[in-house]
């Protein structure tokens, strides 16, 4: 049960590590390990060599996230199959000359660095990203679209996934003082206006700022404790206190829906989202494997920075969930 009531609370866990400088001595500083161990060749296509500091540019700009996070060997080895992958796409597209211009470079650039001020990003590393995308877009991905018909018919025959249950659009004030939400409780059943200015002044809940919104629920969502009460209420009336792992808490909604069917045009674009995700994910697929059989390809796992994890079958798609966000199809 605690692991629904997670969702209400956000926690930020950053560490810092410390480098120790070298003590002075008569000898000459030693060589670095892991500089060294960066140079070493993980993956070789065609008269080019591809080493682990190339692969760590590759996660940089893909995968920015990765590097805030504590690196583990099978998230790493999924990376690594991902840059192999990219790598012999980018063998087959200079091969027949795609090219990117300066402009292109540079505006995608400055689109990386609006979204995470990264001044550090390697600008040949983004041509070559950019020149997969427009090879894959040219080719793989050429004429791919979803029909009106195709939506239609993935609708009809997936109505349930469409049944919207009974929803409420939910507010909160928690503290861990239950008598001073007892007292906060009081002045709300005289003025119940005034939920917004307590909870921005005496939540502890993330969303205190936002005068207590936590956004639209449907049954299911909530932990069991909490829901029994929050779809028991009317709107705008205050809820009793409900005491979790976290502190004490009061409810109020603000809208109720009743359980209805989602027409067609309100999730229109959603499904088509979806069958062209799935379509993309296809064609590379089956682009990838004709790519596999023509491109001379020789990967040194041994020499990676981290230990290789191999995929089993059946699970890549699990492990895949676990990648930060990016494109869900390279070049897509």
């Amino acid at each position: 049960m605690k692991k629904k009531w997670v969702v209400f609370l956000a926690l930020a866990l950053f560490c810092g590590q410390c480098k120790k400088k070298p003590q002075a001595t008569g000898e000459a500083p030693a060589a670095d390990p892991a500089a060294a161990r960066d140079q070493l060749v993980i993956l070789a296509i065609g008269d080019a060599s591809l080493t682990n500091l190339d692969l760590k540019n590759f996660i940089r700009l893909q995968y920015s996230d990765i590097f805030a996070k504590k690196n583990n060997d099978k998230l790493l080895s999924r990376l690594f199959d991902l840059f192999c992958e990219q790598q012999m796409i980018l063998y087959r597209a200079n091969q027949d000359g795609v090219q990117v211009d300066d402009a292109d470079v540079a505006a995608y650039l400055s689109e990386i660095q609006a979204r995470r001020q990264d001044r550090e990003l390697d600008r040949e590393m983004v041509r070559n990203s950019l020149r997969v995308q427009k090879y894959l877009l040219a080719g793989a991905y050429r004429d791919i679209d979803v029909s009106d018909r195709e939506i239609s018919r993935y609708y009809e025959a997936h109505l349930g996934d469409y049944q919207k249950s009974e929803e409420i659009e939910l507010f909160q004030i928690m503290t861990q003082d239950r008598e001073k939400l007892l007292g906060i409780r009081s002045e709300l059943l005289r003025q119940p206006a005034r939920f917004a200015e307590f909870a921005r002044s005496d939540s502890i809940a993330p969303e205190a700022g936002n005068g207590g919104a936590m956004g639209l629920f449907e049954k299911g969502m909530l932990p069991q404790e909490m829901e029994g009460v929050v779809f028991s209420l009317s709107v705008n009336e205050i809820s009793p206190i409900v005491e979790s792992p976290y502190g004490f808490h009061l409810f109020k909604i603000t809208r109720k829906r009743k359980s209805r069917m989602q027409r067609l045009e309100a999730v229109k674009d959603e499904i088509k989202s979806k069958l062209l995700s799935a379509k993309l994910t296809a064609a590379y697929d089956e682009f990838l494997q004709g790519l596999k059989a023509e491109v001379p390809v020789r990967v040194h796992h041994e020499n990676l920075y981290f230990s290789y994890v191999k995929s089993e079958p059946g699970v890549s798609e699990n492990e895949n969930q676990s990648l930060p966000d990016s494109d869900p199809v390279p070049g897509a």
